[in-house]
């Protein structure tokens, strides 16, 4: 089972613990944390470079983004992030295994081992977390930011693999962040909940990671990890 975490911002974080210090926290537990930044014209410097760290520290990818971009940014961001996440597992096998990485082994052999990135990649099954910023200045972006969302699950049925998507907005209505959609494969189910947004408010991005952490583990998992894959 492949975890991501997807956060999708404009801005900076204004409240609460250190978003990058969080995001290690959730790689700690097996969880990739991935963020696109939303620019605008007047590109803050700051907030990218928060978002560059989330990512860095959760050992996910970031891209920044126009809006009129965010649905192939999304999608591109998830796939890389899981193929990254399988080629580094394989890599800590091959290490483990006979103490070389992938980048050592020769050509012809390696071809095998791209393969089965790529297979294993296709087949993993994976629960994506998105975290959408819901903040004022998100006010005239949100729409399609939700549409995004859902193209990623519609996009995801590609896959061989189980593909689950749940949303978290922040912040809430009455706490920091809500989880506005538990993890599901129903692109209906997925619509609804996207329908109940609120905008305005802060952003406690570090909050909202924290929550994020806690579904996750809180979590209970059927399948078994891919910890082992060679």
């Amino acid at each position: 089972m492949l975890r991501q975490i997807i956060l999708i911002s404009d801005g900076q974080s204004n409240k609460g613990p250190n978003p990058g210090e969080v995001s290690e926290l959730a790689l700690k537990e097996d969880i990739r944390v991935n963020t696109i930044g939303i620019i605008d014209n007047n590109k803050n410097q700051m907030a990218i470079m928060e978002l560059e760290d989330i990512a860095e520290r959760g050992g996910g990818v970031c891209e920044l983004t126009h809006l009129n971009h965010l649905s192939e940014t999304l999608s591109r961001v998830t796939i890389n992030s899981i193929y990254t996440t399988i080629e580094e597992m394989v890599s800590h096998e091959l290490k483990e295994i006979i103490d070389m990485d992938i980048k050592d082994i020769h050509p012809v052999e390696r071809e095998k081992f791209v393969k089965l990135i790529d297979m294993i990649g296709n087949e993993a099954d994976l629960k994506c977390l998105i975290l959408l910023d819901a903040s004022g200045s998100m006010k005239n972006k949100i729409d399609i930011a939700k549409k995004s969302v859902l193209e990623l699950l519609l996009f995801l049925e590609e896959r061989k693999g189980k593909n689950e998507v749940g949303v978290l907005i922040f912040p809430g209505k009455e706490e920091y962040y809500d989880l506005l959609c538990d993890f599901t494969e129903d692109i209906d189910e997925l619509k609804n909940s996207l329908d109940n947004i609120n905008i305005g408010g802060i952003t406690p991005t570090g909050y909202a990671i924290e929550g994020a952490i806690d579904i996750f583990v809180n979590a209970r998992y059927d399948d078994i990890p891919y910890n082992h894959i060679v």
